[in-house]
């Protein structure tokens, strides 16, 4: 798989270079570049088939780099060592990322993956991730897996996650509901920061949704479908916590 490292620091390309020679022997490194400028320059020249894309370069961000393609033929695997702000566009699209010092084994993972998942898939996560830095807060996109390819939805149009065992069927405002192959915690973790809050074991809703809490019977929601929610104990100082934060 022939593979282009971006990255503005010698001692983390030497570092990837050397992990990826020992645990992925079907890689071929064909470049590096260490700039925003270089990159889409080498881009073109080397028609890579992968890219190590670090975030933060010397001129500017990795993202800025895909904006300069109308058409994505390579797969990507970003690598940081902080920007949570960027974490969560990256997982939003769920295109892959690796923190740094790099783990021998997410790496491998990461690489193995690249390899499997068609290449039609990337093209809408990284649709998904350009369209995120470009709207506004409130129409971020979310990249979810399904058993056909990879289906993209506006975060708000979101109303409710409830888990089903090892699943999530996430519901929309418009009445349908889909079954995803992520748990709820991975879900909770996905939209935290987002204006959702985990009410229950089983249930995670978004605020811009909820029309009532009542607490009394125990502690309930009123959705706006009308669906109503329990909420436990032990959530529901952080619900009233987070309303309290809207106003």
């Amino acid at each position: 798989m022939r593979t282009l490292i971006i990255e503005d620091e010698a001692q983390a390309i030497s570092a990837l270079k050397s992990e990826l020679n020992y645990h992925c022997p079907q890689i071929e490194i064909v470049g590096e570049a260490k700039s925003v400028k270089e990159a889409i320059e080498i881009i073109k020249q080397l028609q890579p088939e992968l890219i190590f894309l670090d975030i933060q370069l010397s001129d500017g961000l990795g993202f800025d780099i895909l904006t300069a393609y109308k058409e994505h033929t390579f797969k990507i695997i970003f690598t940081t060592a902080y920007s949570q702000y960027a974490i969560k566009a990256i997982k939003f699209s769920a295109l892959d990322y690796l923190l740094k010092p790099i783990d021998s084994e997410e790496l491998k993972d990461a690489v193995a993956k690249a390899q499997e998942h068609p290449k039609d898939n990337d093209l809408a996560k990284i649709e998904t991730l350009i369209s995120n830095f470009k709207l506004k807060s409130d129409r971020k996109k979310i990249a979810l897996q399904t058993s056909e390819g990879i289906s993209v939805y506006e975060i708000d149009t979101i109303l409710r996650c409830s888990a089903e065992s090892n699943y999530t069927c996430v519901y929309f405002v418009n009445g349908k509901k889909s079954l995803f192959s992520k748990t709820l915690k991975e879900f909770e973790e996905l939209l935290e920061n987002s204006g959702f809050e985990r009410i229950h074991h089983s249930h995670i809703i978004n605020l811009n949704h909820l029309v009532n809490f009542i607490n009394k019977d125990g502690g309930y929601v009123v959705m706006s479908d009308k669906s109503t929610l329990p909420v436990s104990q032990r959530k529901k100082t952080n619900l009233i916590n987070a309303l309290n934060n809207l106003t």
